[in-house]
């Protein structure tokens, strides 16, 4: 092989090279935005967990809001032994709530439902949100008058 046959393979084999690397480092660096991106747009979310519930103290007492569907009156009451009290539409259920670790659960019968309880704060206003795991059982109540029986 002569001289300008191996320097037109190498400087062919180099561009060659430059052109794959570039696409690798386009694709690495498009990658690090799309992360970046997701992980600025799950920070700016609200935490999930809302208020750490470390007392049944600051979710006893009468609560009143909605449910969803079908977008209906609920009623709530729960007490300081963590027994619960719920009325809306036609079901009047009773149950327990359960604090673990800062963190709330339900269970009510009937009909049978499950699931947490959060509490959210915003200044000196108080919102309780029940979101039920099997069922489409999702309330939101605030402190205010009890339409319970």
């Amino acid at each position: 092989m002569d001289c300008k046959a191996w320097i037109k393979m190498a400087v062919s084999g180099s561009v060659e090279m430059r052109r794959y690397g570039h696409i690798r480092r386009w694709r690495g660096c498009a990658l690090l935005v799309v992360t970046l991106v997701i992980l600025a747009g799950c920070a700016s979310l609200k935490p999930a967990g809302g208020t750490p519930i470390t007392n049944i103290s600051l979710i006893a007492g009468d609560w009143a809001g909605t449910i969803t569907p079908p977008y209906e009156p609920f009623y709530l009451k729960i007490t300081p032994d963590r027994k619960l009290v719920a009325a809306w539409g036609p079901n009047y259920a009773w149950g327990t709530v359960t604090l673990r670790n800062g963190q709330a659960t339900f269970e009510m019968q009937p009909p049978l439902l499950e699931g947490t309880v959060r509490l959210y704060l915003d200044g000196d206003r108080r919102t309780l949100a029940l979101d039920d795991r099997w069922a489409s059982f999702n309330a939101q109540v605030r402190p205010g008058a009890n339409g319970l029986p």
